[in-house]
């Protein structure tokens, strides 16, 4: 039946004349004829005939720019899961410690801030779901929101986190009707630090504002349909500055899918001006926050009375206009994937870069990387001209350990300069030379051989089990990954959510890795533990490690206080006592005498090798090719596509095509020394 309906929406669709020009490429997208508010053609949406031309204009606005790896937009409000249409971009975000819910986890906890990013970022024209606004921004998920429920000051502390990280357009897909000094201070300080704030006026259909919006140095945004009338529960108001698609929107959903909102909201329409809004950035990084603010609210289709109202603000939001009204910069750098934060010690790093060529030609002997390993000054080394606007960089050989700091200058033919960062050289890039090998890796959502011990006796509850934890006042309500996976282990499932039904009593309880084999100089070794204990006889979490097998025990940690969700990072360096390379950790927790509330979990265990070995080839980064490299590379030849380019299969892609095939499997040999 939804394919008949998308079937019978695209014969509509491509029959009726929209507000796209004639020839406008539209994206191959499946679920695009959903989309109203990009391109209405007239389309029949969720029960609703719109108005042709009611849109945005998004593929026109493609057009002229259709997005950059360039800009992040972060999502204050109840967390982003990561959906496949935007997975790839997502970054590691913020929970507000007053956020409520599991203060270690932006998983999306109310299915709203998922639909808000696949607006602004879902991948286009990739023959799957929807398209975003701008499908190669960072996604950014800063959770304020625990479902539904939320402060004025988390969100306060949301913005200015998200401002703090380096965020481009920060969207408060929220609304408060308490416009407290701290959500104040907030906004402020988004546009002191030059960041396009934007928020929704509000759903209750009221004469009011809602907070953060009503806010100067907001931008308040009301809601249309898909016949450019006032959406119904939209707020109305002085603050309000301009209107954006917010009925009847199809949009990315938690736990994947698609699908409409179940209710009403202005979220959407405040998402739709965050996708122009970083368009506009990544078009023209040289615009301060209140130029792009200014062109939002300049090129918009002024509805209802003639020019500013309260409903429409200056209009309705039109991504082609003010795509066109942006000045372009001379020239602009663009990164398709992120700048490496490690590097092969003492190898050259080659970089694929562009500089786009949007007002003037790049001068090829005037385009420089500039780098340094502190205390040394920066040195200017010429960018290699590959084709077109494309160049080649070359991060220069560092010793193992050193961080090497760069930045990019290019100069146009009529005299512009772009530098990135654009505040270089007073901020740059960083790389640390380090070879990392992922030696193990485990997130529990599959058996990987772990082991379970009761040593207390008959008496002893609450052993550690796999599973997916139901949340009390004594144990998480999610997992500690950020992805879809919701297992980990944790002691004692408590039956019907209950804290204390199945608590650990007695004791010891014991959990125990399997072997991990070591082959490296270092590891550094990480681990999410969550601990909790109450009344009586203060408990604690243990947490050890073995070198040789199981035989000797040194003591990474005791964790004796009660806390959430945390990540412990160590290196092996730091036990120079415990020698061996078969390593195993071992997580121990009792509650002796039995009279407190105790319980532990533990996820997302890995062990990263790190090696100063700068031999390609040398997986065990012992400084040579050899038989223990040799059998490692055989588990590599998986034919045209590594599965995880930074993994220890990397260290055999000889040719640098991406894949270890037959090409890579001769030079090894010729590169084997036994």
């Amino acid at each position: 039946m939804c394919l008949r309906l998308h079937a019978l929406l695209f014969a509509q669709f491509a029959g009726l004349a929209g507000a796209a020009t004639a020839g406008t490429p539209i994206p191959n997208d499946p679920d695009f004829a959903l989309q109203w508010a990009l391109r209405n053609a007239g389309q029949v949406v969720n029960g609703q005939a719109g108005t042709p031309g009611a849109d945005v204009g998004a593929p026109d606005a493609w057009t002229t720019h259709d997005g950059a790896a360039n800009v992040i937009v972060a999502i204050v409000g109840t967390g982003v899961d990561p959906h496949a249409e935007f997975a790839d971009r997502l970054l590691e975000g913020y929970v507000a410690p007053t956020a409520g819910g599991d203060l270690y986890s932006t998983l999306d906890s109310h299915n709203h801030g998922t639909r808000v990013a696949g607006i602004i970022a879902a991948r286009r024209d990739d023959g799957v779901g929807i398209a975003g606004l701008n499908d190669r921004a960072w996604v950014l998920p800063v959770r304020v929101l625990d479902g539904s429920v939320g402060t004025e000051a988390s969100t306060a502390q949301g913005i200015v986190w998200a401002v703090d990280f380096g965020a481009h357009v920060v969207v408060v897909p929220l609304q408060f009707y308490e416009g407290t000094q701290a959500l104040a201070d907030a906004v402020a300080y988004a546009a002191a630090h030059d960041v396009v704030l934007i928020a929704p006026a509000g759903h209750e259909g009221e004469d009011s504002v809602a907070f953060p919006a009503a806010f100067a140095g907001c931008l308040a945004v009301s809601s249309t349909d898909s016949s450019d009338a006032r959406a119904g529960f939209s707020n109305t108001g002085p603050q309000i500055q301009l209107s954006a698609p917010s009925r009847d929107i199809w949009s990315t959903q938690s736990g994947g899918g698609y699908g409409f909102e179940e209710t009403d909201s202005s979220a959407w329409a405040a998402a739709h001006v965050a996708g122009v809004a970083s368009l506009i950035r990544s078009y023209a990084p040289h615009l301060s926050a209140a130029q792009v603010r200014q062109i939002l609210i300049d090129s918009t289709d002024d509805l209802g009375a003639p020019g500013w109202d309260p409903v429409f603000g200056a209009g309705r939001l039109n991504a082609d206009r003010a795509l066109r009204n942006a000045p372009p910069p001379a020239l602009r750098f663009e990164f398709d994937t992120p700048l490496p934060s490690t590097i092969d010690p003492g190898a050259a790093t080659e970089l694929t870069i562009r500089i786009a060529n949007v007002g003037e030609q790049a001068v090829a002997p005037l385009a420089r990387l500039f780098h340094r390993v502190p205390p040394a000054d920066f040195t200017a080394t010429p960018l290699q001209r590959l084709f077109d606007d494309t160049y080649r960089a070359v991060l220069p050989g560092t010793a193992c350990g050193s961080t090497l700091e760069y930045f990019f200058r290019a100069a146009g033919d009529e005299g512009g300069v772009v530098v990135d960062p654009p505040e270089a050289p007073a901020v740059w890039h960083s790389a640390t030379a380090i070879r990392v090998i992922h030696v193990f890796e485990d997130d529990f959502e599959t058996d990987a051989g772990w082991t379970t011990a009761f040593e207390g006796g008959p008496t002893t509850t609450g052993g550690w089990t796999r599973t997916v934890p139901v949340g009390t006042t004594a144990q998480p309500a999610y997992d500690f990954s950020p992805d879809f996976g919701q297992q980990c282990f944790i002691t004692g499932q408590h039956f019907g959510g209950l804290a204390g039904t199945n608590d650990v009593d007695g004791g010891p309880v014991r959990l125990l890795s399997p072997v991990v084999s070591l082959t490296s100089a270092d590891a550094e070794v990480s681990y999410a533990r969550w601990f909790h204990t109450e009344q009586g006889t203060p408990d604690s979490l243990t947490v050890e490690l073995s070198r040789d097998g199981g035989t000797t025990w040194a003591l990474i940690e005791s964790a004796g206080e009660t806390s959430p969700w945390a990540t412990h990072v160590f290196l092996l360096s730091d036990f120079p006592n415990v020698t061996g390379d078969r390593l195993l950790l071992r997580f121990t927790t009792s509650d002796m005498p039995p009279d407190s509330l105790t319980e532990a979990a533990i996820d997302e265990v890995r062990v990263r090798g790190l090696s100063c070995s700068a031999v390609r080839g040398d997986a065990d980064g012992d400084g040579d090719v050899d038989a223990s490299d040799f059998a490692r590379s055989t588990l590599c030849w998986n034919g045209p596509g590594i599965r995880d380019p930074a993994s220890s299969c990397s260290v055999f892609d000889f040719d640098l095509d991406g894949d270890v095939d037959l090409a890579d499997f001769r030079v090894l040999q010729n590169r084997f020394e036994g």
